[in-house]
């Protein structure tokens, strides 16, 4: 996700913010700034990492539990989109803080993650959601519900017993991308692999691309919208945009977006739009460039413990996306609405 962009921002927004921090007590804001200190700490770490290209490491990483400092949150998030022509499509997340938080209810304590899984394969089927604990090794993560394991770029994805998926490194384009950022008072590590992917889904066989992540940051959560939206030819639409609300004025703190082909040749998109329509359909608008999306499923999230945050999970297919001489009318993807405040 374009979440990194956020960090490298959003602390020169909050000085201008005053009044955002109101009714934050002291003692929170102490533990905030401490917890921030230790995620530089980790980002530091994982710039070294990524430096010596130690492939080994990244799967220490991806598959290793961190002890969270104040207001950190550690999360994977998991979606696999099919190639094939059809709407199938997997996503899986789950993740903990170092404070209680509920998750659709489900709070992560004691070593536990909050999970929600969830597919459309001809219909909707949430398959998990609820908390539960996560075991980790040098070789995956496991819980009651799935297992994922493997080592870089090859992995396999087990759901129940109807779900087996394999994952390897693509023919073309970008594998994988890290962003380690320490801001003064901010930090995020964030690995994001782009797999391809074959198998079955809820029986049937499946062929496309996953998009799997791991994510530690201390940073709050504040409204945003992200859009993926992957073509028949692999070719890729990514659009990220943050928002600050104070009062009753609402800005941008990022505008990122750009339009990657299988090959991995990258365009850089700029001024993009995302709104809302009526029957939960999306126009993306920018200069030069725009979209028209449909929603075909949706899963909402409520999270509750420092604030209360809404993240909304909508699946889409894109009926029509047009830039330069490029046009399309056959992408499926995800766009994330994101909207509520919590450290």
């Amino acid at each position: 996700m374009g979440r990194s962009l956020l960090i490298e921002k959003i602390e020169s927004e909050f000085k201008h913010a005053s009044g955002l921090d109101r009714g934050i007590s002291f003692a929170r804001k102490m533990q905030l700034k401490i917890g921030l200190a230790r995620t530089a700490q980790i980002a530091r770490y994982y710039a070294r990492m990524l430096r010596q290209h130690e492939f080994g490491t990244l799967d220490d990483f991806l598959f290793g539990r961190e002890t969270l400092p104040p207001g950190g949150k550690e999360y994977w998030f998991f979606d696999v989109v099919s190639t094939s022509g059809d709407k199938t499509q997997l996503v899986l997340t789950f993740g903990c803080s170092d404070a209680k938080t509920l998750v659709n209810a489900h709070a992560a304590q004691a070593g536990n993650v909050a999970a929600v899984g969830w597919f459309f394969c001809g219909k909707k089927k949430v398959f998990l959601e609820k908390s539960l604990p996560l075991q980790t090794s040098k070789a995956g993560l496991k819980t009651r519900s799935f297992e994922f394991k493997g080592a870089f770029p090859s992995y396999e994805l087990a759901v129940g017993r109807k779900t087996r998926l394999k994952l390897s490194k693509p023919r073309n384009g970008l594998v994988y991308n890290a962003s380690p950022i320490s801001a003064k008072n901010l930090g995020i590590g964030m690995l994001t692999m782009y797999l391809d992917v074959r198998g079955k889904i809820d029986g049937k066989k499946f062929e496309g691309v996953g998009y799997i992540q791991k994510v530690i940051v201390v940073a709050p959560f504040i409204p945003w919208n992200w859009l993926r939206i992957t073509f028949a030819d692999r070719s890729v639409l990514d659009v990220f945009v943050a928002r600050l609300g104070i009062g009753s004025l609402d800005y941008t703190v990022v505008n990122h977006a750009t339009y990657t082909l299988a090959s991995g040749r990258i365009y850089r998109l700029k001024g993009a739009q995302i709104r809302r329509l009526a029957a939960d359909r999306w126009l993306l608008e920018g200069q030069g460039f725009a979209a028209y999306l449909t929603t075909y499923a949706f899963k909402p999230f409520v999270l509750k413990g420092r604030g209360e945050f809404h993240y909304d999970e909508y699946l889409v297919q894109c009926k029509d996306f047009a830039f330069g001489n490029f046009t399309k009318q056959d992408g499926i993807g995800m766009i994330e609405n994101a909207y509520g405040f919590m450290l």
